[in-house]
């Protein structure tokens, strides 16, 4: 049964409405443009000792149904909440009140309480400072009493259209126009297309908002509305803020770097590796001004390769002569140098950047599993040795925090040194340039090789080490039995080449519009090889194989001589020596064999083919078959040289003695 008259709170609730806003609209006697009749009452502590009610029958079509579908189910108009949350703040409030609520109604004891939790700040089941007010305490107070202390009665109850859209774009906007809801929710998704396209184009927060409140107004007008006033098509700032989560694809697109630095990231750990499982490679600047032998300055570059295993670093110092990059074969060099060091070797995995002078790491996926353990097959050995870093990885690469750490706390105690930002270097002195390191480029690299030692050991509390320094967690590795596997440098140089095959021409191969040979090439008798051309670095000599990729030497230029130098006489004669002593051995490789013979022998050892018996014997008429074949007659045969002068001869002495006759004059 419906009660027939209900006061502020429940009309709030059924409304979903604070009580304020219930107050007011049953003095206003509207709630949501629809009429309420209002009837006061007396027997009340507030407002002089009168009540206002609202009878039931005025209220709208949908909160009377509310009202009907709640008392059809047993349930106060409050209704209830058993979230975690209404709990922890139901028993915040009741906490605050407790001393009140102990004390009797209309008590000076009670008003006692009242003014002493009135003005005091609590922090709240949220953690947020609260300030008690008078209204909120009597609040609380009278709904507990009220419902009778009913489970979690004093936590706020959730709206049932959380989440729905109540207004579009602004209430201004919404009093100026009388859409319907479908054209308000039309002209809302078009304004926020709008919007966000302007965010993800890179609009700043004062455009966005100009441009987005003109389009609203083209937008009303499009619509039969003309707006005159600024503010009916101003947007507010919370319509901005909803989208510019838009922000980050401008951000993607513009700032690679930015936007890579907000990736989402996975932790590893390196507990469980070994030293030179793997080793990250990567070149940096050294932040110290060194001066060169000509007075100029530079800052020199480290190449460096980081053991993740035990943090410590291989590296290799250089100092430009003039304006350049690190080349392959610098970077080279120092891989070489260390898979010569015992310390460190051959590393299993070598995790590379993706910069032009790291080229010749993908030519190392062969050496590097000389260092792998055989180990069943898992699907971890089938990855490349060899792994490119992605582009703005810098998280990825462990030894960008240790150029960091290296430059910033040790590096800075070098003579020269000017920090990380170029344009604005680190200085003893306002106004001046730091002064460079003059000490020599020997005392430089000593200077730095003590610093990393220094670093090497010193304990460190981050990542894996547990309070140790490097060097004492590659001591506990090299007593557990750890040894490095090192490459002999000539092997090294060979896999930095590319194969190429050339013909042998005079035992020579021409390479770059120049001969090379070697006393191999002397002794070989293909007639093609294999010449292995350096990728990375200039080359004074060439590695040269066979097709079925045996060694045949070191081939070098093919120096030209003087005319008149006796060194290429002799040079000469050595070649044939060499070439001869090849042949001779080469012939006495095989045994000797007549081919003449066996060729006859070939034939005799064939059985003949024997014809068969003639079909039949054709007669020819001599009288009928004359002068149908006729002898053939032998070709004229040339005259010879001595004959054709001999006549030519006669010819001569013969218009000599008739041309008298014809030139005598009359006597």
């Amino acid at each position: 049964m419906l009660p027939s008259f209900i006061d502020s709170t429940t009309l709030a609730e059924l409304a979903q409405i604070s009580k304020q806003a219930a107050r007011r609209a049953i003095a206003k006697g509207e709630i949501q443009g629809h009429p309420l009749q209002v009837t006061t009452i007396e027997g009340t502590r507030s407002h002089g000792g009168y009540m206002h009610i609202v009878s039931s029958s005025s209220l709208p079509a949908h909160l009377r149904q509310r009202l009907h579908d709640l008392a059809a189910e047993g349930i106060a108009p409050e209704g209830l909440r058993i979230d975690a949350t209404g709990l922890a703040e139901h028993n915040w409030k009741l906490d605050v009140i407790r001393p009140i609520l102990g004390t009797a109604r209309g008590s000076s004891a009670r008003a006692g309480e009242y003014r002493r939790l009135i003005g005091t700040t609590r922090i709240d089941w949220t953690g947020t400072p609260r300030h008690l007010t008078k209204s909120t305490l009597y609040d609380w107070v009278e709904t507990f009493e009220r419902c009778g202390g009913r489970h979690l009665c004093l936590a706020k109850k959730p709206r049932n259209d959380k989440g729905q859209r109540r207004v579009f774009v602004s209430r201004e906007w919404e009093k100026a126009v009388s859409f319907d809801q479908a054209t308000r929710e039309q002209v809302h998704e078009d304004l926020k297309q709008y919007m966000r396209s302007l965010i993800k184009g890179g609009a700043q927060r004062k455009i966005a908002l100009t441009l987005t409140g003109e389009k609203l107004r083209q937008i009303t007008l499009a619509y039969g509305v003309e707006l005159a006033d600024r503010k009916t098509w101003a947007i507010p700032l919370d319509f901005y803020r909803e989208e510019q989560r838009f922000k980050a694809v401008y951000r993607h697109k513009t700032d690679r770097k930015a936007s890579e630095d907000n990736k989402p990231r996975i932790r590893r750990t390196t507990a469980n590796l070994a030293p030179m499982e793997v080793v990250v490679m990567d070149v940096h600047h050294i932040n110290v001004l060194v001066q060169r032998d000509n007075g100029t300055t530079a800052t020199p570059k480290l190449i460096a390769f980081h053991d993740i295993a035990t943090n410590r670093v291989f590296c290799e110092i250089i100092l430009f002569e003039e304006r350049g990059g690190v080349r392959n074969a610098d970077v080279i060099e120092a891989f070489i140098n260390m898979c010569q060091d015992p310390s460190f070797g051959v590393p299993g995995t070598l995790y590379a950047d993706n910069g032009a002078e790291y080229g010749f790491a993908d030519d190392l996926a062969d050496a590097l599993q000389l260092n792998c353990s055989v180990i069943g097959f898992n699907g971890s050995e089938d990855r490349n040795r060899v792994i490119r870093a992605k582009p703005y990885n810098a998280a990825a690469k462990h030894v960008e925090g240790w150029f960091r750490q290296m430059n910033q706390q040790y590096f800075r105690h070098i003579k020269g040194w000017i920090d990380d930002d170029r344009m604005n270097p680190k200085s003893p002195e306002v106004g001046k340039k730091a002064p460079p390191f003059d000490d020599g480029w020997d005392t430089f690299q000593d200077t730095i090789y003590g610093l990393l030692t220094a670093y090497e050991n010193i304990p460190q509390k981050s990542g894996s080490l547990n309070n140790i320094s490097p060097a004492a967690a590659f001591k506990k590795h090299v007593e557990a039995g750890w040894k490095a596997t090192l490459m002999n440098p000539q092997d090294l140089l060979t896999l930095f080449t590319r194969p190429e095959t050339r013909d042998v021409r005079k035992h020579c191969v021409e390479v770059f519009g120049q001969y090379w040979t070697c006393d191999g090439l002397l002794s070989c008798f293909d007639r093609k090889v294999i010449v292995h051309i350096p990728r990375y670095h200039g080359f004074s000599a060439l590695r040269i194989t066979d097709e079925r990729g045996h060694e045949i030497g070191i081939a070098h230029a093919d120096r030209p001589y003087e005319v008149l130098d006796e060194r290429g006489a002799k040079e000469s004669a050595r070649r044939s020596s060499v070439r001869n002593r090849a042949l001779t051995t080469l012939g006495k490789s095989v045994p000797t064999i007549d081919v003449g013979k066996e060729l006859m022998s070939f034939g005799h050892r064939q059985e003949p083919v024997t014809p068969n018996n003639p079909d039949a014997v054709i007669s020819v008429n001599r009288r009928g078959g004359k002068g149908l074949a006729l002898s053939p007659t032998p070709a004229p045969k040339g005259k010879t040289r001595q004959q054709e002068e001999d006549e030519a001869r006669q010819l001569m002495d013969a218009l000599e003695a008739a041309l008298p006759s014809k030139t005598r004059k009359a006597s």
